[in-house]
């Protein structure tokens, strides 16, 4: 039996050398923690313990066959290198409930020195039952440390659960649960064996060799949970682990500069707009003030005639009233443009939104000689982000009418059209009757930087693009037949709610 024994003890101690070597390679470049100096030490002196009791068994314990149990033993050198090796696996043990209380918080030294010291008292009552008692009363005293131990490494590994989930505890708690209800069961009988003699016909020395069954599932149970907090710790710190952390921090630090970026190049690409604008929106003020202007002159004469009644007033003063308030609303809406910076969503027409930006390019498309026709038939509002929206609709209004400044037609015509499609979406459709998209350019039209115009940023499709698809939408463009132009389609759902980012 003492061969097999020490087989078996060999065994473990060559995973828990391998176990202690593996975490040592991973934990290369990574901060040691004290989760990880727990989990090494349990290992470490986990192997000490198993290879001193393989020692004994082997070495020290060939003349020793005829005594059936370890109170029966005399003094000897196998004696105290057994007891040593047992003491150290108790070690080990207490070892593992302090790696999940590390997870959450330091462990003290005074913490540590407390636990010892619970164990050097319980190992002082093993001895001393082993010198006096019998076989059953330190078995009894061993599987009550054994459920004490397992019961605080479930406590432990259930708290730390809650605030680190991952399967790993799952499992380890499952484990114990299983060989809490085992050993409490192995408790029972041994209790009434130890008062009656002998169980359901079973003597004390049967239930003696029992217990090396026992022994075999105690040793097999920490190996267990010791091979579990290495494959917990390997995911979560690691070199790989921390290599994994790294890669994830690194990749939402780019996320987030992408998000500045498109901010940016949003701000860019209306800053670019406005050079854009600036003669057309010079035209349309001018139109306004000069409105006014010939208004205040018809006034003017009209006070200075002896007949003049107020009623001759009205018309020129309404005049002037409704070109200061087109004025004021093309500011509004200049000002809506240059809109920057964090949004929610919100109810709004795109239909609404779309004759705003065009009033803003009236001069523009006339100094162009362009017709627009205004096809706009829905009545839905869209949940939106408005400003970054309206940026999406003037880079599609502008590449239109810079399509068509290349061209030499007398009849340039933009159209833009609304519609609600059968799954509910909403349409948007930009047509002009420029000379479309070459096949040069069909393949890296959305690309970021690709332009084909000699002043081009190559920013403002691809800026489209990506505003209707964070409103969960689409971008796409068709060649109309015969280069008779192309047709821009926006299609997004009813709406994304929450805030921009």
């Amino acid at each position: 039996m003492s061969q097999y024994l020490a087989f078996y003890f060999a065994s473990i101690s060559l995973i828990l050398l391998s176990m202690l070597i593996s975490g040592a390679q991973l934990s290369k470049g990574v901060e040691r923690n004290q989760s990880f100096y727990f989990m090494s030490f349990a290992s470490a002196i986990g192997f000490l313990g198993t290879a001193l009791v393989v020692k004994a068994l082997i070495f020290l314990g060939s003349n020793l066959d005829s005594y059936r149990f370890f109170e029966d033993l005399p003094d000897s050198a196998f004696k105290k290198t057994f007891f040593i090796g047992y003491f150290l696996f108790g070690f080990a043990m207490l070892c593992q409930p302090l790696y999940f209380r590390a997870l959450r918080k330091r462990v003290s030294k005074r913490f540590v020195f407390a636990s010892l010291v619970c164990l050097f008292l319980f190992f002082l009552i093993f001895f001393l039952v082993g010198k006096n008692g019998s076989y059953l009363d330190r078995s009894f005293s061993v599987y009550f440390f054994i459920l004490c131990l397992l019961g605080w490494t479930l406590v432990e590994a259930s708290i730390s659960n809650k605030e680190l989930p991952t399967i790993w505890f799952n499992l380890i708690s499952s484990t114990i649960l299983v060989a809490i209800g085992i050993f409490a069961i192995w408790m029972v009988i041994i209790f009434v064996a130890n008062y009656q003699g002998y169980l359901f016909g079973f003597t004390r020395t049967d239930i003696s060799l029992f217990d090396t069954s026992s022994r075999v599932l105690r040793g097999t149970l920490f190996l267990f949970i010791q091979l579990l907090i290495l494959m917990h710790w390997m995911e979560n710190f690691s070199y790989n682990a921390v290599k994994v952390k790294i890669r994830d921090e690194q990749i939402q630090g780019l996320l987030h500069e992408k998000d500045v970026l498109i901010e940016n190049l949003s701000n860019s690409s209306t800053l670019i707009e406005s050079g854009a604008l600036s003669a057309g929106l010079a035209h349309e003020l001018n139109q306004f003030l000069g409105r006014i202007a010939l208004n205040r002159d018809e006034i003017s004469q009209l006070i200075n005639q002896s007949d003049v009644k107020p009623e001759n007033l009205k018309l020129p003063l309404d005049n002037i009233l409704k070109a200061n308030q087109s004025a004021a609303n093309l500011i509004v809406s200049l000002k809506k443009l240059f809109n920057s910076g964090a949004e929610d969503s919100s109810l709004c027409s795109v239909d609404g939104l779309v004759k705003e930006v065009v009033s803003l390019y009236v001069g523009r498309i006339q100094k162009s000689n362009i017709e627009i026709v205004l096809d706009l038939h829905v009545n839905r509002q869209q949940f939106i982000w408005e400003s970054l929206f309206r940026q999406a609709i003037v880079n599609l209004l502008s590449n239109a009418i810079e399509a068509l400044d290349t061209t030499s037609k007398s009849n340039k015509l933009i159209q833009i059209q609304s519609s609600i499609d059968q799954s509910g979406n909403y349409l948007l459709k930009f047509i002009d009757n420029g000379p479309g998209i070459n096949a040069v350019q069909e393949k890296k039209i959305f690309n970021l930087f690709a332009t084909s115009k000699s002043g081009g940023t190559g920013i403002g499709l691809w800026l489209s693009r990506y505003i209707v698809e964070r409103h969960k939408g689409s971008l796409t463009y068709e060649n109309l037949p015969d280069k008779g132009g192309v047709i821009f389609i926006i299609s997004i759902p009813r709406g994304v709610r929450g805030n921009w980012g």
